[in-house]
């Protein structure tokens, strides 16, 4: 019989793991954070230098997409992809190792780069990732896209009052469904990075199957540990807490999915006591 560890449980336990390597965990956030704050301001300097970005802000306000603009936002956000794969890969190394206890330095979350065979595998990782992620993304998005087309020539054409309302709110309802739906989609791949944590010599085809075999076994409990952090996720849009959520949900998870590992190796013990006593 499955006992897994309660929403509650697990964030109660991820809370007290981080008291041991807070300092570290700061540093790593900040790191990921200065990783993101570094590839908006190159964009925003391609942009400058294009004549793209002319406003008097830092904000994303483009007044055009010259191709110029286009080529160096894309190089720039490859550049930041795939360099940035083992700092990735690397923070969930680390935070799976705190929620086993292990209080490692914050410079481990480099060892990416340590070879050229580690920081390949990282990358490998990350595009395999999400390539399974972009044929729903491209479904649900698409979808988005043609229902948020109609949607507009519908509230062009519409002068009454009580139909833009019930036009805006199928827009509400289609944008959360379709959030919903690229979420449950991706979810199948959220385990890969700690996975690798746990066994940094495992194939990558094994890592792939053993993260969807713990999906497909654990989901509700995913999807209930995810929806416990919204609050948090909500916050970081006009305080930014990420120094702490990072740290926080990254500790959770791991620890939900040390407990799932320690589950599925015990059912078989479990079933062989059971067959014997029967």
């Amino acid at each position: 019989m499955r006992k897994a560890m309660r929403t509650a449980q697990i964030k109660s336990e991820a809370r007290e793991r981080l008291m041991g390597c807070f300092a570290e965990s700061a540093f790593i956030s900040m790191l990921n954070i200065g990783a993101f704050l570094i590839t908006y301001l190159l964009i925003i300097i391609a942009g400058r230098l294009t004549g793209a970005h002319t406003a008097e802000t830092l904000l994303p306000v483009f007044r055009g997409c010259p191709i110029e603009f286009i080529i160096s936002l894309c190089t720039i956000l490859l550049f930041a992809y795939v360099l940035t794969a083992p700092i990735y890969y690397g923070t969930k190394w680390f935070f799976w190792q705190a929620a086993g206890g292990n209080t490692m330095p914050a410079s481990s979350v480099f060892a990416g780069y340590s070879s050229f065979e580690q920081f390949k595998l990282c990358v490998k990782l990350r595009v395999l990732s999400d390539i399974r992620r972009l044929p729903y993304l491209l479904i649900f998005g698409t979808a988005a896209v043609v229902e948020a087309v109609l949607a507009g020539r519908l509230l062009s054409d519409s002068s009454s009052t009580g139909e833009r309302v019930f036009v805006y709110i199928g827009l509400a309802v289609v944008a959360v469904g379709v959030i919903y739906m690229c979420f449950c989609a991706g979810l199948k791949c959220v385990p890969v990075g700690y996975l690798l944590a746990e066994n940094p010599d495992s194939v990558v085809a094994d890592i792939f199957v053993l993260s969807e075999n713990l999906v497909k076994k654990n989901a509700l409990g995913l999807m209930s540990l995810y929806m416990s952090f919204i609050g948090w996720f909500l916050a970081c849009l006009p305080a930014f807490p990420v120094i702490v959520l990072l740290p926080y949900f990254n500790v959770s998870m791991s620890i939900f999915l040390r407990n799932c590992l320690e589950e599925d190796e015990k059912a078989p013990q479990t079933a062989e006591r059971e067959s014997v006593a029967v």
